[in-house]
């Protein structure tokens, strides 16, 4: 079957938000799931909530936040459980299943019947299990360059090929997360990073669990059974990285929906440019514009 694809890009996508003011923010604590979690509420509408990626946190996710709010979603992003403001009870515990359970969870203690869901990079992983796990409270699922290494074949050889050299260096440098986020995301981004990098200082404040928790989500094996009766957009760039792109491949043939295609080879897309995320997901949740490639 052939699709048109639609590409958007920075210079290209118009501006529907800029003249918006910001949403205001209500910020809580919201005790769920044998622990608590940082929340922040924007917006009204329908309840959208947003997943974060490994070193992030909901803080990072406010420009894009306001940017979805703007568009009529109430947005409802949180601090993983292990990240940011959050607890850390149980933790690490059983990867994506664990935080689709959070995330389920804490959409029942704010009282939300049923969400549409936005996951961005491991946060999409997340997605996806949350879809799978609490189909009753899921509607839509947006998955943006999710590397999911866990559907690809060969995958969890590849996933302990990068995980070798950063349990090298715990082991001889105990509790040196930074240090050790530094040589993930150089085998992520396929160039050198340091720990001192200024293109990651916020992610360091999340460094321990991305390197304690991110493996083990990344490895959830989705099958087509679990995927392919799911209202579920996989969305990539133009130059994903290895992984994402055989990752993004396999699911969609899991779910046997088309992929977005979004002009722009950023993987943090969505922290650079938030207008452009915010209006893809806002089209591809409305379905009032086709963007299947």
């Amino acid at each position: 079957m052939h699709h048109t694809t639609q590409r958007l890009s920075p210079s290209a996508m118009p501006n529907t938000t800029a003249s918006e003011p910001p949403a205001a923010t209500e910020r809580r604590t919201v005790k769920a799931a044998g622990t608590s979690f940082a929340v922040e509420l924007r917006g009204d509408g329908p309840s959208l909530l947003v997943i974060h990626g490994g070193g992030e946190d909901a803080t990072m996710m406010a420009p894009l936040a306001e940017r979805l709010a703007a568009c009529g979603h109430r947005v409802i992003t949180y601090d993983r459980r292990g990240t940011g403001g959050s607890g850390r009870d149980d933790w690490p515990g059983s990867g994506a299943r664990q935080h689709a359970d959070d995330a389920a969870a804490l959409l029942r203690a704010l009282h939300v019947d049923r969400a549409h869901v936005v996951g961005l990079s491991s946060g999409g992983v997340i997605a996806l299990e949350l879809a799978v796990r609490h189909p009753s409270i899921v509607g839509r699922t947006f998955a943006w360059e999710a590397p999911a290494v866990g559907v690809v074949p060969g995958g969890e050889a590849l996933n302990a090929q990068i995980a070798a050299p950063i349990k090298r260096h715990l082991a001889t440098h105990p509790g040196d997360y930074v240090g050790a986020q530094a040589i993930l995301l150089s085998a992520i981004l396929g160039t050198r990073v340091t720990v001192d990098d200024p293109r990651f200082a916020a992610a360091r404040a999340n460094a321990e669990p991305m390197i304690r928790d991110e493996p083990a989500i990344t490895l959830r094996a989705f099958s087509a059974p679990e995927l392919a009766d799911r209202d579920t957009t996989i969305a990539v760039g133009t130059a994903p990285n290895e992984i994402v792109a055989a990752a993004s491949g396999r699911l969609v043939q899991l779910t046997g929906r088309p992929p977005v295609v979004v002009d722009t080879d950023d993987h943090e897309v969505y922290l650079t440019h938030p207008r452009v995320l915010a209006e893809v997901v806002t089209r591809s949740l409305s379905k009032g514009l086709s963007l299947s490639a």
